[in-house]
C-alpha cells in the first residue's frame, strides 16, 4: 500500500497535469522528471471501479474547473452545452423550453442525443435525484451542482451500464468535487447583454480545512448565489414575432382579443372578427386571412429566460480514523426558483377540459363541438348589448345567429407561474483498505421537493366561463372596470401542485489485485447496491378536477415506488504487456419490471509510448420510469400554429389551420424495458510532448425506445404512418371526402422502437513550450452523427441526422452533423486570453405550418473571447464576452411548432447575443 506522502504527492502532480486545461494524458505519459520521483499512485476513473495509473479503454472528456472558469459559464447548463459537444444541447430540456411546459424549471443534459432520461449524472461517483416533474422523475437539474465546490467534470461518452448502472445507455457525466482542498476561494461575477435582458449575477465562496496527511481531517465548504434577470420575445427581433412570410410558418392563434366568431348553427362560412384590420392587441396575419379575421401572436410575451434564483449550500468531510480507514460523508442543500410569464389563456370551444370538472354537465359545455369532448364554449346571444349586430347582418342579410365565440383571456392576464425546487442531499461512507482489498461503502439519500405556484393569469373555468356566456363582457372592445374586476376574480392565485421525489441507495464496492500474470496484474472489482424509488404527486383540488385553465388535465394524487437491486463484476486483464481487457458483467433486478444481465467488454492495446488503440462493447438496459408508466393522464393543447393537412386546404377553417390541437398525454403501464447495444472504437496519438489527438468512433442500437409521446408536427405531417394516433369527429360538410375534424391527438408514453446511432469524436489537444513571447495552448473537440436512424410504425428507418430529431425525446431536437468547441490560450506571466469558437452544422427544418415546405437552417457559430490577469498569486481578473459578435441564432421552425419561443430553437441556441461579464477571484493560502 502506498503511503500517505504518496498520495499527496499525486494529488499534486495530477492536479498540475489538469490545471494545464490539457486533462490526463490518455496514453499517460508524463514529462521526464529531474530528479527521481515516488512511485505514481493508482486512481480510479471515471467508467471503472478498479484502481489504475491511466486512462482506460473508454474515451472520456475531462473539463477542469480553469476551463469552466475560461468559459465565462454561470451554471453548469451553459459549459456543458458548449464545452462538451457529445452533450446535445439541442435535445436536452433546457431552463428556456419551460414556458407553458410541466418542466419544472429542469436544466437536463442529453449525451448522444439520446435523451437527459438515457443520460446518468453523478456526484464524485453517486448517484442524484432527478427534478420531479409530473412527466419526468429521472432528468437531474444539472444547476443544481456546486458550481464552485468542482474539481473537473468527467464526461464518459460510452455506455457504463456494467458499472453504474444499467440505465446509463447514453453515458455518465460525473461532476467531481474538489478532494483535500485547503484554503479558500472567494469570486463574484456579473455581466449584461448587449441588446438588453437576461442579465447575470453571481457570488460564491469556497473554504477547505485540514490536511488528510498531517492533520487526518479535512472539510470542505461551499456556498453561492446567483440571480438570473428574464429576456422576453418582445427584446430581441428575431423571437418578437410568430409569423414568418419567407419560411410560410406561423405559430398564431385563432383564439384573439378582439375575439374571432363562427355561427354556433352554422349559417354561415367561416371565421369573422369586427375588428379585422384593426387587431390591436391581437394582429392581422398576411399568411392568414388579415381582411376576415385576427390572430394572436404570443411570441412577444413568452420570457425566452426566465428569471431565476438559486441557493447553493455543499460541504463534505474527510476523517481518517486508522491508516487503513476512512470516514466521510458530505451534506448539500440546493434551491432554486424560476418564474414563467406568457401569453393569456384561449378559451373557446376548440379546447376540451375534463369531465371531471363542476362544469362538465351543464350546458353549453356538455354539447360537444370541434374539440369533441366537454368543451370551454363561449356563445354570444343577439340579447347581448356587446352583440355585433350591424356587422353580423352584413354577413348574414339580416338574420343574427347565436356567435361561438374563439376567445383570448388577456383580461385576466398573461399565465405567471413559479417553479420552486429543494434539493436535499446526504452521504455518508467508509472506505480503506482491508486483507487486500480497497474499498468502500456508502449510504446515499438525495430528494427533490418540487413547488409550482400560479402567480396570476390561471382562471377557472367554473368561474370564468359562467361569466363570459352570460352576455356581459366585451369581447370586442374595452369593458366596464367592475366586468374587467369580475373577470380578474376568476382567477386561481396559490399551489397548482407539488412533486416529491426521493432517492435512497446503499452501496459496497471492492477492488483487489488477484495474481500476477506474465503480462501484468490481474485485478477485480465488485459492486452491490440496493435502492429505493420513489415519486409522489400532491395536486391542487382544482387540478384534480381539471378546472384550472391552460392546464386542461386532471390530476389525481399519486405515489408510487420501487426498489432496484444491482450486482457487478468486473476486471482488468493484462493479455499482453501492451495488450490488457476489461470485461465487466451486470445484473440489475427493477421491482414490477423484471431483471436482465448487462455484459461488457474493453480493450486498450498501446504498442508504442505514443500510440493508444482502444475499444468497447456493452449491453444496456432501462427499465420505465416511475413517471414513464404512472404518469397521470390528462388533457393539454399543442403549441399554437398546428394545421390538419387532410382539412385545411379545403375548409381554410380555424378549427382545421393554424390553431391548437387538444393532446392526450401521461404514463403507459404497459411499457416494455429498453435494450441498447454500445460499440466505441478509437486511438489516441501523441507523437510529441504536449500534442495528442484522438479519435472515437460510437454505434449505439437502442431497442423497444421508449418515447415522451409523438410531437404533434411529426403526426400531423406523417400521417400514413401516426394516423393511429389522431382521434376525429364526425365528417362536415364544408370538406366533402375529408375525414372529420381532429379532436385530439395521442401523446401518450409508448415503445416506438428501435433507435440507431452512430458517429465518431475529435480530440486535438496541442500546448507549445513557454517561450518569451508567451505560451499558447489549442484544444479542439468535435463530434460527427453519421446516422441517426428512427424506426417508424411501417418498420422503415427515418434517418434525423442533419435535421429535427422527430420523435426521440419528446419535443424532439435537432442533430446537427458536426458540431465543434475550439479553444485557444495564451498566457504570459500574469495574463491569460482565451478565444473560443462553438460551432453546428447546418440542419434540415421542420416543413412551414402554412407553406408546407420544408427549409435549411444556416450553421451557427459564436465567438467568445476572455481577458485574465493576475496583478498577485491570490487575485484573478477577468472580462470577456460570449458570443462576442452578437450572432442572432437561425431562424428555425421548430421554435414556433414545439415550444412557445418562436423564431429559433431554445434547445439550439442562446437567445441573449452578446452577453458582457466581468468576475473577481481571490483565493486564500492554506494555513
Amino acid at each position: 500500500m502506498a503511503t500517505k506522502t504518496h498520495r499527496w504527492l499525486l494529488a499534486r502532480l495530477v492536479g498540475s497535469i489538469v490545471g494545464t486545461g490539457l486533462g490526463v494524458s490518455a496514453l499517460g505519459q508524463t514529462p521526464a522528471p529531474s530528479q527521481a520521483q515516488p512511485p505514481v499512485e493508482e486512481i480510479v476513473v471515471t467508467g471503472t471501479r478498479i484502481r489504475t495509473t491511466d486512462q482506460g479503454a473508454l474515451p472520456v472528456q475531462s473539463i477542469t474547473q480553469e476551463q469552466i472558469q475560461q468559459s465565462g459559464a454561470v451554471t453548469p447548463e451553459q459549459f456543458l452545452h458548449s464545452v462538451s459537444v457529445a452533450v446535445q444541447g439541442n435535445t436536452n430540456v433546457v431552463a428556456a423550453s419551460g414556458a407553458g411546459a410541466t418542466t419544472g424549471g429542469v436544466s437536463g443534459v442529453s449525451l448522444r442525443g439520446l435523451g437527459s432520461q438515457r443520460t446518468l449524472v453523478l456526484i464524485n461517483g453517486k448517484r442524484v435525484s432527478g427534478g420531479g416533474t409530473f412527466t419526468d422523475s429521472t432528468t437531474v437539474d444539472v444547476n443544481s451542482i456546486p458550481l464552485a465546490a468542482l474539481e473537473k467534470v468527467d464526461v464518459l461518452k460510452d455506455s457504463a451500464s456494467a458499472v453504474y448502472g444499467s440505465d446509463a445507455i447514453g453515458g455518465v457525466i460525473n461532476f467531481v468535487i474538489r478532494d483535500n482542498y485547503r484554503g479558500g476561494q472567494l469570486s463574484a461575477s456579473g455581466g449584461g447583454t448587449s441588446d438588453g435582458g437576461g442579465d447575470i449575477k453571481r457570488i460564491n465562496g469556497v473554504a477547505g480545512f485540514g490536511d488528510l496527511a498531517a492533520d487526518r481531517y479535512n472539510v470542505l465548504l461551499s456556498v453561492s448565489y446567483e440571480k438570473e434577470n428574464s429576456l422576453f420575445g418582445y427584446q430581441r427581433p428575431f423571437a418578437s414575432s410568430g409569423v414568418n412570410v419567407g419560411a410560410g410558418n406561423d405559430s398564431t392563434s385563432g383564439n384573439t382579443f378582439p375575439a374571432n366568431f363562427v355561427a354556433a348553427d352554422g349559417s354561415f362560412a367561416g371565421t369573422h372578427n369586427p375588428g379585422a384590420g384593426n387587431c390591436a392587441p391581437s394582429i392581422s396575419d398576411p399568411l392568414i386571412d388579415p381582411a376576415g379575421r385576427c390572430r394572436f401572436d404570443p411570441s412577444a410575451l413568452v420570457a425566452l429566460l426566465p428569471p431565476a434564483e438559486r441557493y447553493n449550500l455543499y460541504t463534505a468531510g474527510h476523517l481518517v480514523l486508522t491508516n487503513d480507514l476512512q470516514l466521510y460523508g458530505s451534506a448539500s442543500y440546493n434551491q432554486s426558483r424560476q418564474e414563467y410569464r406568457f401569453q393569456p389563456s384561449p378559451l373557446s370551444d376548440q379546447f376540451a377540459f375534463p369531465a371531471t370538472d363542476p362544469l362538465a354537465n351543464q350546458a353549453p359545455y356538455n354539447q360537444g363541438g370541434p374539440c369533441g369532448a366537454v368543451c370551454a364554449t363561449i356563445l354570444l346571444n343577439p340579447s347581448s348589448p356587446f352583440y355585433p349586430t350591424a356587422f353580423v347582418k352584413s354577413i348574414t342579410g339580416g338574420p343574427t345567429p347565436v356567435l361561438d365565440i374563439r376567445y383570448r383571456s388577456v383580461l385576466t392576464g398573461g399565465r405567471d407561474y413559479t417553479d420552486t425546487a429543494r434539493q436535499p442531499r446526504l452521504t455518508l461512507g467508509l472506505k480503506g483498505t482491508s486483507a487486500g482489498w480497497d474499498f468502500d461503502a456508502g449510504f446515499l439519500y438525495s430528494q427533490t421537493q418540487l413547488r409550482e405556484h400560479d402567480n396570476d393569469g390561471w382562471p377557472l373555468y367554473s368561474k370564468i366561463l359562467p361569466l363570459l356566456n352570460s352576455g356581459q363582457v366585451n369581447f370586442f372592445g374595452p369593458n366596464a372596470p367592475a366586468t374587467v374586476a369580475a373577470l380578474q376574480a376568476t382567477n386561481f392565485i396559490g399551489d397548482s401542485y407539488k412533486t416529491r421525489t426521493t432517492l435512497a441507495e446503499f452501496e459496497a464496492s471492492g477492488s483487489r489485485p488477484l495474481i500476477d500474470l506474465p503480462a501484468g496484474r490481474l485485478q477485480m472489482a465488485v459492486d452491490g447496491s440496493i435502492r429505493k424509488e420513489k415519486f409522489a404527486t400532491d395536486p391542487s383540488p382544482e387540478i384534480q378536477v381539471g378546472d384550472i385553465v391552460g392546464y386542461g388535465i386532471n390530476v389525481i394524487p399519486q405515489e408510487s415506488q420501487r426498489n432496484v437491486f444491482g450486482a457487478a463484476l468486473e476486471f482488468q486483464v493484462p493479455i499482453l504487456k501492451s495488450l490488457t481487457a476489461s470485461p465487466a458483467v451486470r445484473y440489475d433486478h427493477y421491482q414490477g419490471t423484471g431483471a436482465k444481465t448487462t455484459p461488457k467488454i474493453g480493450l486498450r492495446w498501446k504498442p508504442l509510448d505514443q500510440l493508444l488503440f482502444r475499444g468497447s462493447y456493452g449491453k444496456g438496459f432501462r427499465a420505465p420510469s416511475l413517471t414513464d408508466a404512472y404518469q397521470p393522464r390528462g388533457l393539454g393543447v399543442t403549441a399554437p400554429g398546428q394545421s390538419d393537412p387532410l382539412r385545411c386546404p379545403t375548409t381554410g377553417s380555424s378549427t382545421d389551420c393554424s390553431t391548437q390541437f387538444n393532446i392526450l398525454t401521461g404514463g403507459n403501464t404497459r411499457l416494455t424495458p429498453e435494450t441498447s447495444d454500445t460499440y466505441t472504437l478509437g486511438l489516441v496519438v501523441e507523437p510529441i510532448r504536449d500534442l495528442s489527438l484522438g479519435v472515437d468512433g460510437f454505434a449505439i442500437k437502442l431497442q423497444n425506445t421508449i418515447i415522451f409521446g409523438i410531437d404533434t408536427g411529426t403526426i400531423l405531417g406523417h400521417q400514413n404512418l401516426f394516423g393511429s394516433l389522431i382521434t376525429r369527429g364526425a365528417p362536415t360538410p364544408d370538406c366533402p371526402g375529408c375525414p372529420g375534424p381532429i379532436t385530439s391527438i395521442d401523446q401518450t408514453n409508448r415503445n416506438l422502437g428501435e433507435t440507431d446511432v452512430k458517429g465518431f469524436d475529435v480530440d486535438f489537444r496541442y500546448r507549445t513550450p513557454v517561450t518569451r513571447v508567451g505560451a499558447f495552448t489549442f484544444s479542439l473537440v468535435g463530434s460527427y452523427f453519421a446516422t441517426y436512424r428512427i424506426e417508424q410504425p411501417d418498420g422503415t428507418f427515418l434517418n434525423s441526422a442533419g435535421q429535427v430529431s422527430l420523435i426521440t425525446n419528446g419535443n424532439g431536437g435537432v442533430i446537427p452533423r458536426w458540431h465543434h468547441y475550439a479553444m485557444l490560450t495564451w498566457t504570459k506571466g500574469p495574463v491569460e486570453i482565451a478565444a473560443t469558437e462553438n460551432y453546428q452544422s447546418s440542419y434540415r427544418d421542420l416543413a412551414g405550418t402554412v407553406s408546407g415546405a420544408l427549409r435549411d437552417v444556416a450553421a451557427y457559430t459564436t465567438v467568445d473571447l476572455q481577458a485574465a490577469y493576475r496583478p498577485m498569486e491570490q487575485v484573478r481578473i477577468a472580462v470577456g464576452a460570449r458570443n462576442l459578435l452578437n450572432k442572432d441564432p437561425p431562424y428555425s421552425n421548430v421554435g414556433g411548432q414545439n415550444y412557445f419561443q418562436a423564431g429559433y430553437d431554445p434547445g439550439y441556441a442562446d437567445p441573449r447575443g452578446r452577453y458582457m461579464y466581468g468576475s473577481v477571484t481571490y483565493s486564500f493560502a492554506p494555513r
